[in-house]
């Protein structure tokens, strides 16, 4: 088989996550960060034959790239890789070396906020906490609208930059640590809930994203 461009980009943000990565038999791939606080998962185009266990996904998408037109073959304990008379046998990780993401998948059965959010804005956000050394970005409700600002929580004089997203009853600040801001450029349905989780959910990949434990929500 062979991956396709949009299964190889959803693999390399996929590293940014977590370096390791367990392939499962069939079209979706799963992920979670060492510290449990972001887990993503994708549908992608390509059918994975058998489990595959990679311990440096970055490193195997290095030797992939070496390829022009690679072919991979899943086998009972290492990859394939071959184009023409070029051939690289790849090993597989044992399992138990990597941090793998559960199986069940995660509800967000009543969340507090729900928002779009145009990939152009949430990329200004995350300029804007580069720019200003804020290490956080929070989805923040007052006066009936709905911001999302570069912040700082731990620090009530720094510098803060937001931009209106919607509309909102409800006062809130809801609370990410910009490191665990992962995500492929689209724009995303977020869903935020107080209880300390959010879902960014576009066309054919989800993120769950931790929500700090100093957000507040208050129902208007």
């Amino acid at each position: 088989m062979q991956f396709s461009e949009k299964t190889l980009t959803i693999l390399k943000n996929f590293s940014t996550i977590n370096q390791s990565i367990v392939l499962n038999s069939g079209s979706e791939l799963k992920t979670i960060s060492p510290q449990k606080t972001v887990m993503a998962m994708a549908s992608i185009e390509d059918t994975i034959p058998s489990q595959a266990v990679i311990y440096d996904l970055s490193r195997f998408l290095s030797v992939y790239s070496l390829y022009e037109n690679p072919e991979i073959d899943f086998g009972e304990k290492n990859f394939v890789i071959s184009d023409g008379r070029r051939k690289t046998k790849y090993v597989y990780a044992d399992i138990s070396m990597v941090i793998s993401a559960p199986e069940k998948e995660i509800n967000i059965p009543n969340p507090d906020v729900e928002v779009m959010v145009e990939w152009k804005d949430l990329q200004s956000v995350l300029k804007a906490s580069g720019v200003l050394q804020l290490p956080e970005i929070a989805f923040v409700g007052r006066d009936g609208k709905c911001y999302l600002s570069a912040i700082d929580s731990s620090n009530p004089t720094a510098d803060t930059f937001g931009v209106e997203i919607g509309e909102t009853h409800d006062d809130f600040s809801l609370i990410i640590k910009t490191e665990n801001i992962k995500l492929m450029p689209n724009d995303y349905k977020v869903s935020l809930s107080s209880k300390g989780i959010s879902k960014f959910e576009a066309e054919s990949v989800t993120y769950f994203i931790a929500v700090d434990s100093k957000s507040t929500y208050k129902k208007g």
